[in-house]
């Protein structure tokens, strides 16, 4: 049994070891030996993560995505990339402003309009070669370019062409077939103004010189040259180049003279015989819901035919 002082030396020395052990950080004891604290939440409030839980689940939807809107212009309504109406009509009001100018440009020419017979200065197999050629208007094989065409069954240096307006460039433009169906182009530039001046009938007479240079990389270019003496009669003046530079030799001359009726343009129209369609001086009539109007060519008949609402509504604008 231990006495009291050694009692009391023996608490004293278990005091001195306890205080000789050093206490662990706070900060290390938190991260080793506990999970991390987390501040205490309000339970009046709701974390994102619960919000996020509670919303209801959103159905799948099959329609489709909504398109961008695209405008056009600064007046006109939106127009979704779905649908092309406004477009389509744009499209078709400019188509239609081209047509307008170039049969504006070629109403200048309409004096070819009808069938005329040419014979050439130069001999071919010994003998001046006879021709016949016939202008109309081309109305339905580019509706957006009109044209006047001519066909021709013995002319030695084509046998069709086709004679437009470039309302870009400002130039006519005529496109060849020879004989051997090799087409060529040509682009077209008065070198004589036109002229009405009064014949000896005392009806304008139309003279001018329209000059086509082909184009492209032919090794002798050719250039055509309509003559137009007067309402009756043209010459076609065939020429090619020779030699280095912008040289051109007359090399043939097809004096062309009219078959039948006179196409002569008169400042006062042509009453109830203008043709509906260009306003040139109407040879043969058609008819739509029992009215008869009048057309200058077959050329204008077969447009007419194919769209009659069309050139009757244009008529009615133009009055």
């Amino acid at each position: 049994m231990l006495k009291l002082p050694h009692l009391c030396l023996l608490v004293l020395i278990a005091s001195i070891a306890g205080c000789s052990e050093k206490p662990q950080p706070v900060s290390e004891a938190v991260s080793v030996n506990a999970e991390p604290a987390t501040p205490a939440a309000d339970p009046t409030a709701e974390t994102s993560e619960q919000t996020t839980l509670k919303q209801e689940p959103v159905a799948p939807s099959d329609a489709p995505p909504e398109l961008p809107v695209i405008t056009f212009g600064g007046n006109e309504a939106p127009m979704t990339s779905g649908n092309t109406g406004a477009s389509s009509n744009g499209s078709n009001a400019s188509s239609d402003q081209q047509a307008e100018t170039i049969i504006s440009a070629l109403k200048d020419l309409q004096i070819l309009l009808g069938t005329w017979r040419g014979i050439t200065q130069k001999n071919f197999d010994g003998s001046k070669s006879l021709d016949e050629t016939n202008w109309v208007w081309d109305f339905k094989t580019n509706k957006a370019q009109p044209a006047l065409v001519m066909t021709s069954g013995a002319n030695p240096y084509y046998r069709s062409a086709r004679m437009t307006y470039d309302p870009a460039k400002q130039q006519y433009q005529l496109e060849l077939t020879d004989p051997d169906g090799k087409t060529a182009k040509f682009e077209g530039e008065f070198v004589a103004e036109i002229v009405d001046e009064p014949g000896d009938d005392d009806k304008p007479q139309r003279t001018y010189k329209l000059q086509f240079t082909e184009t492209g990389d032919a090794e002798k270019p050719r250039r055509f040259v309509l003559n137009q003496q007067n309402n009756n009669r043209y010459l076609l003046e065939v020429y090619e180049q020779r030699g280095s530079g912008d040289r051109f030799f007359r090399i043939d001359t097809v004096s062309t003279q009219r078959e039948g009726t006179s196409m002569a343009l008169i400042d006062e129209g042509y009453g109830e015989r203008t043709c509906i369609i260009s306003g040139g001086l109407g040879t043969m009539t058609v008819s739509y819901q029992g009215k008869t109007y009048y057309v200058c060519c077959t050329g204008c008949k077969a447009a007419f035919e194919e769209d009659p609402e069309r050139w009757i509504a244009r008529a009615e604008e133009t009055k």
